[in-house]
């Protein structure tokens, strides 16, 4: 079994990204270069005040995005996750759709694919370590319910260093999450290319997430990943549209995780999953 949050030093490196997942403005995006790990939570978990998930990107590629995605019972909710951009330089970054006020060193608003705000952190991605994010329901005010978004590392000596990416504040609706709508995404969102399999490879490998009614107690995990593509959009490699991917099951500490590889050849795609299911 592969083992998950391994210790590791990880620095606040890198320039920080512009906000979203837009084409950069001298060339369209590459188009349904993405793919999706859904869970299965019990059906009486109840809604959460907490989601947490362990994921290591073992290749961040260029322009690439791994996120957890979640709404809330009452609206849309939003997404916190690891991510390259085009020059290689990584970001971490935690979004709420519709928030309305945030709190942190770098948030703000965006708009374009849907409207909110996003708080980001410049962040040097380990291959070979996993980090937890965590998005956690904090206090409510006249202006309605905040999150609060954050990252934990295990250094060497075994203490887990938790780090805040910001507070973001949504409807007083807003207060609680939606088990069954949580997933994994990974995207390329970077230039159109001439051929899928030019998209540039990346990879991650996802724990189950695990949700809790409570900021600071247990938390139930979620079992039975099932990868996902865009419906109607496969690459093969020569298709203009989409990227190569793949979805394999591994075993870690915390039960039943997923791999996925997107991008890169047939050939590359598939030896990068072999690889990180040790086989």
């Amino acid at each position: 079994m592969q083992r998950t949050f391994r210790f590791f030093l990880a620095a606040l490196t890198a320039p920080l990204l512009a906000l979203g997942l837009p084409a950069p403005a001298a060339a369209d995006q590459q188009l349904w270069a993405a793919a999706y790990v859904d869970w299965t939570f019990a059906e009486n978990a109840p809604s959460a005040a907490r989601v947490e998930q362990e994921i290591r990107v073992a290749e961040p590629g260029r322009a690439s995005f791994f996120t957890l995605n979640w709404d809330f019972e009452v609206g849309e909710g939003g997404y916190i996750g690891l991510q390259s951009d085009e020059a290689g330089a990584h970001n971490v970054r935690f979004s709420l759709w519709n928030a309305t006020s945030a709190r942190g060193r770098a948030c703000r608003r965006f708009d374009g694919e849907g409207v909110g705000m996003t708080c980001e952190l410049a962040w040097r991605i380990a291959p070979d370590a996993f980090y937890r994010v965590r998005v956690v329901r904090g206090a409510t005010d006249a202006g309605g319910q905040w999150w609060s978004g954050w990252i934990d590392t295990r250094e060497a000596d075994g203490r887990v260093v938790q780090t805040s990416i910001g507070e973001l504040r949504v409807a007083a609706s807003g207060d609680a999450i939606n088990p069954a709508t949580i997933y994994n995404f990974s995207e390329f969102w970077g230039d159109a290319v001439a051929a899928c399999q030019d998209v540039a490879l990346s990879a991650a490998i996802f724990a189950p997430p695990r949700v809790s009614v409570s900021v600071t107690g247990g938390a139930s995990a979620a079992s039975n990943p099932v990868g996902r593509r865009p419906d109607g959009h496969v690459c093969n490699g020569r298709e203009r549209t989409g990227a190569v991917s793949r979805h394999a099951r591994v075993a870690l500490d915390e039960g039943p995780g997923m791999i996925l590889t997107l991008g890169g050849t047939v050939s590359a795609n598939e030896a990068m999953a072999r690889r990180l299911a040790g086989r």
